[in-house]
């Protein structure tokens, strides 16, 4: 028996009037309540609900029961984990804190730079006074130079090494 495949059409045609017709129709719908909710959904309308009984004394595992007992089957632990998340949602969403712009190399340098600026240095080089009767020249004449500060990735690195070091000693 031979099969003939059905062939799609290429492309179809649509009038203007069409469009504009089928626009306005779907423009004055009116707003379709919404009928099935997600348990978070549900527990997020309910939330005000549900922390004033847990106020007035009830336990996670009773408004976990009596919410059962309504059609709305939830975990003490889901109940628990979605109240802490609406919590935390509205907390965040009242005064965000906006984000620390990350400093940038040419930053870093300038402020390291305006801080050793900001270092009083000694008025004279110890080196360069007359020494006093009976003591000896300093061993060591070369200046000190100031450190720059290791990075966080140096710090872990060194961590990791003197960790590996401890533990071959054992």
């Amino acid at each position: 028996m031979i099969t003939t495949k059905k062939r799609l059409p290429g492309s179809v045609s649509v009038q203007q009037s069409a469009i504009k017709q089928a626009t306005n129709l779907l423009e004055q719908l009116p707003e379709k309540p919404k009928e099935i909710w997600s348990l978070r959904e549900a527990i997020d309308l309910l939330q005000d609900s549900i922390t004033t009984a847990l106020a007035r004394g009830y336990s996670h595992e009773e408004v976990a029961t009596m919410l059962a007992d309504q059609g709305i089957k939830i975990s003490v632990s889901s109940l628990k984990r979605y109240l802490a998340s609406i919590k935390k949602d509205k907390v965040e969403g009242a005064a965000v804190k906006p984000r620390r712009p990350r400093r940038t190399a040419a930053q870093k340098q300038a402020e390291t730079g305006s801080q050793l600026a900001a270092t009083p240095e000694p008025l004279s080089d110890p080196s360069d006074q007359p020494l006093e009767a009976g003591s000896t020249a300093p061993a060591s004449t070369t200046k000190r130079t100031t450190r720059r500060p290791t990075s966080t990735r140096a710090k872990a690195s060194a961590r990791v090494k003197s960790t590996s070091a401890r533990t071959r000693k054992k």
